[in-house]
């Protein structure tokens, strides 16, 4: 409790007081004759009579409002809305209009809204809401006078009170509160209380702070956020809900104000202050003031109270004598809102505002209600440190500055559940002011922030001492210190959240290290080997050796599973530098080269040659080897396989180069293979003499020549030639021929001559022909050659003729083209442009005779192109 407002009685014993209103330092009564009385108020000077009107109306005044900007006073009685001028003291009251369609009017509510205009005019706009009988009328004030707004609402009962926001307006009858939303058509009507269950109370309505209703309900007012009531597709929901708040009173309201930010309300035998804020509300009780009927707001800080013939003045108390008395009773949100409605200076006025939210965070802190002394803090914009030093094990070396904003020395020992409280509400604090500092660390384009490295650090260990499934999150964040968060989370055995620490700092090598030493230890989370190879995986070009260095032991554990470390579908596997793996698996893993090439190859589409080439001398040195095995008897079962796919490469590939390969296959085995890389080569003779003389395989060297004939068409001729007329030695030294060929294979050639005989040149083979071979097996190949040689003779004879009558026939169409002519001169029009024709124009005639300007054409063409 506490001195918030002065009391100054105004007058005593004068009129019959019926209605009152104010703005400024002016105060309007309206009396039981009909008069109208300004009085202006002043601090220093007193009471002084403005204006005074005998008779004004013969009925009393009922209800009187002011619109200050445009000085309009709106006055009811008689059942009639009056408009009156207060502008000019001189003219009392001058009256303006009185509105015939208001007639029968007990109450009126008003909505002034007062906007600037795009060129700097200011407009006021009063809408007025009149209580005629059981309807809601609404009207506006334009040219001096009320117009109809044509709408209106018929309402449950007569209203006994009223209130006016933006486009709602709440009603008080006698049992009940009420508001309608006039925005939608037909208005919406939210039901909210009953004005009381247990007494008889006349209802109280009015508007608060940041469009808060206030409403009178028993000995409580009730805090109303219009925000929720929105016509929600014609659903017209209202009632009580989790935005409405109570105040209590010592008895029920009788009348109410709003003065920022108090509530002063009329209560049976006092005027009762009350703020929104806090546990105790209670501010003033002025119990001089226990005969008022009405209570008015003029002004920030002054209100008018009004008896039936007394009247008084209530002003704010000074705010720096009531702040220091609030600061001595601890209440420092009321403090707070005093002092951000002051006209103090705006720094000192925002300095003041700090200190005390970091007294009320002091306070709340020490009476452990951690949760609401962290929000002060973040208010009092305090440097995170200096929160983070109220709790000494969160910090590496306690320290105890002189100047720091919160001493340490009145911090409670916290224990168990309180600790874990106040943890969580250091959490959310630190994460706000995380936040903050990660943009400032962006605005100054990565320069390092020592203080997050201090906030991300505690965080870690309120993580891990309340919830430790945050603290892998925070770590890929990773601003945390890193001798001390290591030391920390080894403390805690979170040796993966570790990895993800060195992963962070850049410290590869550590965590490496320590995948490899925890690999083998069972129960470990990091036991195996796939921890290490996801890492391995992630760490790009930049760190190649380091790659190199810890594939090692993985390769040797599991070949299969290590080689993913280099094949594996992830980009920056990909694009690791293939020469350089390619060279340590060579060195290091000779075995893994294959797969690895295959890989590179096969699933990345791979087209350097070197490696195609490395590839098949892989494959070759292999199969020597599995073939050497073989001859010693040994089983090699892979054999077959392995040498599949090097033929099917040595045949499929177009990316290696046949020379350098070839010098990786040798003359005594592996011919078959040699043959496919000569027939690269275009070395027919040496291919078909492998075919022949070695395999004896006709139909791979039909096959072959077949396949070549079109690039070569002597490839029959030579594989005729190695049949009918071998060479004595082997193509290769160690190689043994093939019987069959030693000697000419009639059968095998006479088979080529009657099957090939249209590739295969008569004159060229007839001297390899063998003496001992007859003319009759040879009649079927001569009678084939005869005939296919007169159908060609007979063939070119008709394309001769032909070509010959369609020469003569263009011959004759370019005659007749010649013999044509026309005749142009100064009087040919273009039918185009409709133009004539100067002297020395390009032009072009059309088959049917018109002649147009060449530009007029080309100007055609485009336009049917398009």
């Amino acid at each position: 409790m506490h001195k918030a407002y002065n009391v100054q009685s105004i007058l005593k014993q004068g009129v019959q007081i019926e209605a009152i209103a104010a703005y400024g330092n002016q105060v309007i009564l309206g009396t039981r004759s009909g008069q109208l009385i300004m009085y202006a108020v002043e601090t220093q000077t007193g009471v002084d009579m403005r204006m005074f009107n005998n008779n004004f109306s013969k009925k009393p005044i009922a209800q009187m409002e002011v619109v200050s900007p445009e000085n309009l006073l709106f006055v009811l009685t008689d059942n009639m809305i009056h408009v009156c001028d207060i502008s000019r003291i001189e003219n009392n009251f001058e009256f303006i209009h009185k509105s015939l369609e208001t007639k029968g009017c007990t109450l009126f509510t008003m909505d002034v809204d007062t906007r600037k205009s795009t060129t700097g005019e200011v407009a006021t706009f009063i809408r007025i809401g009149c209580a005629i009988k059981r309807r809601l009328v609404f009207f506006f004030w334009k040219k001096d006078q009320l117009a109809s707004l044509q709408l209106a609402i018929e309402l449950i009962d007569v209203p006994k009170a009223m209130c006016w926001v933006n486009q709602l307006v709440c009603v008080g009858y006698k049992n009940e509160y009420v508001l309608y939303d006039i925005s939608s058509n037909p208005p919406t009507m939210y039901k909210l209380i009953l004005t009381s269950s247990t007494i008889s109370q006349e209802p109280n309505i009015c508007l608060m702070r940041n469009n808060m209703l206030g409403i009178s309900k028993e000995n409580y007012l009730m805090h109303i956020d219009l925000a929720q009531y929105k016509s929600k597709d014609g659903c017209a929901d209202g009632g009580m809900s989790n935005k409405t708040t109570l105040t209590p009173w010592t008895s029920p309201l009788l009348g109410l104000v709003w003065d920022e930010p108090f509530a002063v309300g009329r209560i049976k035998n006092a005027v009762e202050v009350r703020s929104l804020v806090g546990k105790d509300t209670f501010v003033q009780s002025m119990p001089e003031l226990r005969n008022t009927r009405f209570l008015v707001r003029s002004d920030k800080g002054t209100i008018f109270a009004a008896a039936s013939s007394e009247l008084w003045c209530i002003r704010l108390v000074d705010i720096p004598t009531q702040r220091e008395e609030l600061l001595q009773q601890k209440k420092f949100q009321l403090a707070i809102e005093l002092t951000e409605i002051s006209d103090e200076n705006a720094s000192d006025k925002a300095q003041t505002v700090r200190s005390i939210h970091m007294l009320y965070a002091k306070e709340l802190f020490t009476n452990k209600e951690f949760a609401a002394a962290m929000k002060e803090f973040e208010k009092a914009a305090i440097d995170p440190y200096d929160v983070i030093r109220l709790f000494p094990s969160l910090v590496p070396e306690p320290k105890t500055t002189a100047d720091a904003a919160v001493p340490t020395s009145s911090v409670p020992k916290l224990e168990d559940h309180e600790l874990e409280n106040a943890y969580l509400a250091l959490i959310e604090f630190l994460a706000q002011a995380r936040q903050r500092e990660v943009v400032k660390l962006l605005d100054t384009k990565g320069i390092s922030n020592f203080l997050l490295e201090i906030i991300d650090t505690t965080l870690l260990k309120c993580y891990l001492k309340t919830n430790d499934a945050l603290v892998a999150p925070l770590l890929r964040l990773n601003q945390c210190h890193l001798e001390e968060s290591e030391k920390m989370l080894k403390k805690n055995n979170k040796l993966s959240e570790l990895i993800i620490l060195y992963n962070g700092k850049g410290k590869h090598k550590k965590a490496l290290t320590l995948l490899k030493e925890q690999a083998n230890i069972e129960g470990s989370v990091l036991q195996g080997l796939k921890r290490t190879i996801t890492y391995l995986q992630a760490l790009g070009v930049d760190n190649l050796p380091l790659i190199f260095e810890f594939a090692d032991w993985v390769l040797t554990e599991n070949p299969e599973e290590g080689l993913t470390i280099f094949t594996d579908e992830l980009i920056a596997v990909e694009k690791l530098p293939r020469a350089k793996v390619l060279d340590f698996l060579v060195s290091k893993h000779k075995t893994l080269v294959i797969p690895y090439l295959e890989h590179v190859i096969d699933e990345w589409g791979d087209t350097n040659t070197l490696r195609h080439n490395a590839l098949l001398k892989q494959y070759s040195e292999q199969v020597q080897r599995l073939l050497a095995q073989q001859a010693e008897g040994k089983e090699t079962p892979e054999l077959p396989h392995l040498r599949a796919k090097m033929t099917k490469m040595l045949v499929e590939s177009q990316y290696y180069s046949p020379d350098h390969v070839l010098e990786h296959f040798p003359t005594t085995m592996l011919l078959e293979e040699r043959a496919i890389i000569l027939g690269r080569l275009k070395k027919h003779d040496k291919v078909l003499a492998i075919y022949i003389q070695v395999l004896g395989d006709v139909e791979k060297a039909k096959d072959y020549a077949e396949a070549n004939y079109e690039q070569d068409k002597e490839v029959f001729n030579i594989l005729l030639q190695i049949i009918l007329n071998p060479v004595p030695q082997p193509p290769y030294e160690g190689v043994t021929m093939h019987p069959d060929f030693l000697r000419p294979n009639k059968e095998v050639a006479l088979h080529l001559l009657n099957t090939y005989t249209v590739k295969i040149d008569p004159t060229r083979i007839l001297e390899y022909l063998p003496d001992d071979i007859y003319m009759h097996e040879l009649k079927n190949y001569f009678e084939t050659v005869v005939r296919t040689q007169m159908a060609e003779s007979h063939q070119r004879q008709i394309m001769r003729g032909l070509l010959q009558a369609e020469a003569a026939r263009l011959e004759a169409a370019i005659e007749q083209e010649k013999s044509k002519s026309f005749e142009m001169n100064e009087s040919t029009v273009c039918p185009e442009c409709k133009k004539r024709f100067a002297n020395q124009t390009a032009f072009v005639r059309y088959p049917d005779g018109q002649i147009v300007h060449l530009s007029c054409y080309d100007r055609v063409v485009s336009a049917t192109q398009q």
